[in-house]
């Protein structure tokens, strides 16, 4: 059915009517309330709209089969990782580092997108 809208055009116009009608129409804690809610519909409209960790997961699961086999599950990738970059084991950790920056810049684009574009924007809010 081409002529409905996707869940993700769907979140982008929740947040839409949120920020553009509720918000400027309210105050106090419900115009907080609906901020928030209009920040986490555009959040899940990235999410559905980015591509999944299957690529990162793929590759850290080829990374890691070397030393543990075939046992490699989706679950118990970051545990193996851990390990694994406890070790000190530079030549893994430099293998490892592009797959890691691939997945911190897919987590970004869906949660805080200005930080992949803007260097200074991470470090503008910290206290």
């Amino acid at each position: 059915m081409g002529d409905q809208p996707s869940a993700e055009a769907l979140l982008r116009a929740m947040a839409a009517t949120l920020a553009d009608q509720v918000v400027p129409n309210v105050s106090g804690g419900p115009r907080h309330s609906a901020r928030v809610v209009a920040n986490l519909c555009t959040i899940l409209a990235r999410e559905l709209a980015s591509p999944g960790p299957g690529e990162v997961d793929e590759q850290l699961r080829a990374l890691l089969t070397d030393r543990v086999g075939a046992g490699v599950s989706g679950h118990n990738l970051p545990a193996l990782l851990d390990d694994r970059l406890r070790e000190h084991d530079e030549e893994f950790a430099v293998r490892a580092l592009p797959i890691l920056r691939m997945d911190v810049e897919r987590r970004l684009a869906i949660s805080k997108p200005s930080y992949l574009h803007d260097p200074g924007a991470a470090g503008s809010e910290r206290a």
